[in-house]
């Protein structure tokens, strides 16, 4: 009976201790990411995803400008044909 009792206790512990590192992991990765940031550069994953960011803009960027366009060429051609 104690011996499992002393099982659990141990797998607990472990447990506990796995987290902790856990948390020290995540503790450091930000740090570093922010150091990183107020110097400047970024880390890998985030200048990829601001990559991303940057050609979503762009593609936004030109449907408004074509969007805008087609309108102008409508609406001459409505008020002025």
């Amino acid at each position: 009976m104690s011996s499992r009792i002393r099982k659990k206790e141990e797998e607990k512990a472990r447990e506990k201790e796995k987290k902790k590192l856990d948390r020290e992991k995540r503790k450091a990765k930000r740090k570093k990411e922010r150091k990183l940031n107020k110097t400047g550069r970024t880390a890998k994953k985030r200048s990829k995803e601001m990559d991303r960011y940057r050609l979503v803009e762009k593609r936004l960027t030109l449907a408004i400008i074509i969007v805008a366009l087609l309108l102008l060429i409508v609406l001459s051609y409505v008020f002025f044909i």
